[in-house]
């Protein structure tokens, strides 16, 4: 892959995580964009009414209007909608972004630290993961290159590359000094590392890491009219990504009875509970522990 030299840092995708928001007014009022003078940085607030009301979106979240198909899609006039589109002509076209990487910064109320979540396995992306890891033992490395296309409707898909930086927990529309900081050092090690990749810099990358790969998502049980028949189990709950195995209880009905895991593997879940998905009553999305050589693409 070519140099990256047009980086992309988005922060208020959703309007009540304020992590993002709040470390590129920090950054921007500390000059700390000119330590990576070698990038063309550029800094924007994605959806700026939902910020100003503090709500994750207005109307339908921003994160999920990427659709090439919906892009396109004049019928489409919603709020967010018309947004992504603005945004897809700021940014893109998606396909031919002249953006060749896109930080998008987000906060989740699940616990699962400094996570780094990943949409594609090559040499640049595991190279950064590698690097992060490396500088940042806690942070958690999370790929989701196995999506189906029709699930690939993020900001972050309309430019060349695109990472996100997740962390958490974090109540929404609530900042915390720990959880900013968290956010800080793992977007400067990013940026760090797009400088040394440029370079040709990265012999000292380990020669294997830890991370978690996606596989499936689960939802709580609703009755006819939608409503939930049961809860996470306690034992899960702020136990992202804890090991989970075949058989072990990952929910409990209201009157008592539990719902265990029927996966033939140990997963590894995260987004346990996370509060922006409760109108689509999920309850966790399960990961599998997987263990990546760098020499395998370098």
């Amino acid at each position: 892959m070519h140099n990256i030299t047009h980086v992309a840092l988005v922060g208020g995708t959703h309007g009540n995580e304020l992590s993002g928001i709040y470390l590129l007014k920090k950054w921007d009022k500390t000059s700390q964009f000119a330590r990576w003078p070698q990038l063309e940085l550029t800094q924007t607030i994605a959806n700026p009414r939902a910020c100003e009301h503090s709500v994750r979106y207005m109307e339908t979240d921003l994160n999920r209007e990427f659709a090439l198909e919906d892009l396109q899609n004049d019928r489409l006039v919603g709020y967010e909608q018309l947004l992504a589109k603005k945004l897809n002509q700021q940014f893109g076209p998606r396909g031919r972004s002249p953006v060749e990487l896109m930080i998008d910064l987000h906060n989740t109320t699940s616990n699962m630290g400094a996570c780094l979540m990943l949409l594609r396995k090559d040499a640049f992306n595991i190279g950064m993961a590698a690097y992060v890891k490396d500088r940042m033992p806690e942070a958690v490395i999370y790929f989701q290159d196995n999506l189906p296309e029709e699930r690939n409707r993020f900001l972050i898909s309309v430019a060349q590359q695109g990472v996100t930086v997740e962390v958490g927990p974090q109540p929404n529309s609530v900042l915390q000094q720990e959880t900013l900081e968290l956010m800080e050092t793992m977007t400067g090690h990013i940026l760090d590392y797009v400088v040394l990749y440029n370079r040709g810099e990265l012999a000292s990358l380990p020669g294997e890491f830890e991370a978690f790969q996606y596989t499936e998502d689960l939802v709580l049980p609703t009755d006819e009219q939608g409503q939930r028949l049961a809860m996470v189990s306690k034992r899960l709950e702020r136990r992202d990504f804890h090991p989970v195995e075949p058989g072990e209880v990952i929910m409990e009905t209201f009157d008592g009875v539990p719902i265990c895991w029927e996966g033939d593997y140990t997963a590894y879940p995260l987004f346990i509970n996370e509060a922006a998905y409760h109108r689509s009553h999920s309850a966790m999305s399960m990961s599998q522990r997987i263990v990546l050589r760098c020499a395998d693409y370098f």
